[in-house]
């Protein structure tokens, strides 16, 4: 688990000083926000609590020459293909309104890797989303910006 005020007080160069305080309430804000997205809950409509998977019926299959009853659950997900990580495009819009507001530099990225130097931006999100299990930091930041068209 990252600890969001050490990793913020090592990148702390890249914002002025006056908005160090409030900059770092809103880094630490997005990271605990992040982990509480990444608890996958549902909430039971009987109790109101809070729970991993519900029943929400059963139904009778056949299978080959028998029949047998299927007990259907949901778990906060629908339909078939990588699940979509909520948790990681909101994290990165609150970093690209953190560094655009605070930051010296422009939240930009480099995209000839072999050519240019990396950005701070860059740089910033390519040690921190590794770090919260996130690796593919392009692909998020792609899907980023064509999501903002």
């Amino acid at each position: 688990m990252l600890k969001p005020d050490a990793y913020f007080k090592l990148n702390s160069h890249h914002f002025p000083t006056k908005n160090h305080k409030l900059a770092r309430q809103l880094f630490r804000r997005a990271i605990r926000d992040y982990y509480v997205m990444r608890r996958k809950f549902v909430v039971d409509p009987s109790s109101n609590k809070k729970v991993e998977s519900l029943v929400v019926g059963q139904f009778i299959q056949k299978q080959k020459n028998q029949r047998r009853i299927v007990t259907k659950v949901f778990n906060g997900r629908n339909g078939a293909g990588r699940p979509t990580k909520y948790e990681i495009k909101v994290l990165i819009s609150r970093m690209f309104i953190m560094w655009g507001r605070f930051a010296f530099t422009p939240a930009t990225f480099s995209w000839k890797t072999n050519q240019e130097r990396e950005t701070d931006f860059e740089a910033f999100l390519m040690e921190l989303l590794p770090k919260l299990g996130a690796p593919d930091v392009r692909r998020y930041i792609e899907a980023h910006w064509k999501a903002r068209k």
